[in-house]
């Protein structure tokens, strides 16, 4: 192991840094092992242990599975664990086992029984034996971070799928005012069939695939919306806009005259070109009622897709993720309570308000079916309108394993609110719905369509707790 490891490949000409994987890096990234260029990767024996514990978790026990394959391709690979095992990313990284190095003198007030206080003993440990190494903890836990400072070691988050503050404030910016020459306007409606009232696009209006823009004349009057639509910019009429007949709210009239967000939101949502659409928005925004809205007409009057399905983590007291619990009762029973936001839509659109009845043989006939995310992988979403809710609470890879599992004929609503997030694997810069987000972005296709709702809609006391309360604990 690391303690019989060839000198040659410590000496002080050797500048490579050395970082040391907690157990919740390899669980949320299991291809972490690959991400560290040439430096080396220490795993220690007690972070093993702990994965295997994880193996049947319902949440993270793929991701577990997943880091023991390929730890044992790896090993199959090399000559002499004690050499180190060669990474193959392209960059002569090396991966070590770490085990039985501990410091010589170790605060007495952290116990040894605990596998944190462990790892730090075997970091200050590797320290002592290698002086001229550098060594660096890499843990998404805040707390051993923290300790890890206090006991002089040097921590870091794991950074590869996180994005920058500044570039998450960026999500949540108004709908883009797009002014209009006279002979733009001119040419946009010379046409008598309103289907094909566009304009070609110009490069200088920046404009991501899909997105929309408020228009206004040369004397600054608004006078309806468009859509980027390859190269060119299709028109639609704001007050025409309608999901299961419900328009556009605007709840504050003292700051807003309309909502451009939920009317761009409507559009992307009802499109059959757009067949990943990801939402964000704070609570109380419109999230849940314009895709739910959307996936009704859509599928009952529309006939557009044979089903919906409803998606969301499930984030439980037992900190496990997706764990339903193993009392009796049927999945979708127990999934129902964490489902009440979508319920409560679907009682609201089948006019039902005073009886369950109604949504209740929606549900029992199967059109509209609840799923739990950890049994995604034998799910058939074929021909469905697939709402994944809070995705927020999920990881980049649970977003991956769903969206292959879409059709040709599928369309993907994703939703969620990078504030609110619930799991302690994650935080509001790692999470599925920012990764999914930040790619549609940097990967633009037709089929793809990224909308943030800004304006607050559900009531004014809901408003009141949102602005108060959250101003309040910032100061």
């Amino acid at each position: 192991m690391f303690q019989n490891i060839d000198l040659n490949l410590v000496n002080a000409e050797d500048s490579r840094s050395a970082y040391v994987l907690d157990t919740n890096v390899l669980l949320h990234d299991p291809s972490s092992l690959f991400r560290f260029e040439e430096h080396f990767v220490l795993v220690p024996l007690l972070v093993l242990d702990e994965i295997d514990s994880k193996k049947k978790d319902p949440s993270i026990g793929y991701n577990a599975r997943d880091i023991s394959v390929k730890l044992e391709q790896l090993l199959l690979r090399a000559e002499s664990a004690e050499q180190g095992i060669p990474i193959p990313n392209g960059k002569d990284g090396l991966l070590f086992f770490t085990e039985s190095i501990f410091a010589q003198n170790f605060p007495s007030e952290l116990s040894m029984t605990y596998k944190d206080n462990a790892i730090l003993s075997q970091i200050i440990g590797l320290k002592e034996k290698f002086p001229q190494r550098n060594f660096i903890l890499v843990s998404k836990d805040r707390n051993m971070r923290i300790k890890a400072g206090a006991l002089n070691i040097e921590a870091q988050d794991y950074l590869h799928d996180k994005i920058s503050e500044e570039y998450l404030a960026s999500f949540f910016q108004p709908i883009k005012n797009l002014q209009l020459e006279e002979d733009e306007i001119n040419q946009l409606f010379k046409s008598k069939a309103a289907g094909s009232w566009d304009i070609p696009y110009r490069k200088k209006w920046h404009l991501y695939e899909n997105e929309g823009v408020a228009l206004f004349d040369p004397n600054n009057q608004f006078f309806g919306m468009a859509i980027r639509k390859g190269e060119r910019l299709h028109y639609f009429d704001y007050y025409s806009t309608k999901v299961m007949d419900s328009p556009p709210k605007v709840l504050d009239t003292d700051h807003f005259e309309h909502n451009f967000e939920q009317a761009v939101c409507m559009q992307q949502a009802m499109d059959d070109d757009i067949r990943i659409q990801i939402i964000i928005g704070k609570a109380g925004s419109g999230k849940t009622h314009i895709a739910m809205a959307a996936g009704l007409e859509k599928v009952f009057k529309e006939r557009k897709y044979d089903s919906i399905k409803l998606i969301k983590p499930i984030v439980t007291k037992s900190r496990l993720g997706e764990d339903i619990g193993f009392l009796p009762g049927s999945v979708k029973r127990k999934l129902m309570p964490k489902m009440r936001p979508f319920l409560e839509k679907l009682r609201l659109f089948t006019n039902n308000s005073d009886s369950e009845e109604g949504y209740r043989k929606l549900l029992d006939s199967g059109v509209i079916e609840i799923l739990n995310l950890a049994d995604i992988r034998g799910s058939d979403l074929a021909n469905s309108f697939v709402i994944f809710d809070e995705a927020q609470n999920a990881n980049p890879f649970q977003m991956r394993t769903l969206g292959t599992r879409l059709g040709e004929d599928s369309k993907l609503i994703v939703l969620g609110d990078p504030t609110q997030i619930d799991s302690i694997y994650l935080d509001k810069y790692s999470n599925a719905l920012i990764n999914l987000y930040e790619n549609a972005i940097n990967n633009p296709t037709p089929f793809t369509a990224q909308i943030c709702l800004v304006q607050l809609v559900r009531s004014h006391t809901s408003r009141w707790f949102e602005n108060t309360i959250q101003a309040r604990d910032h100061r």
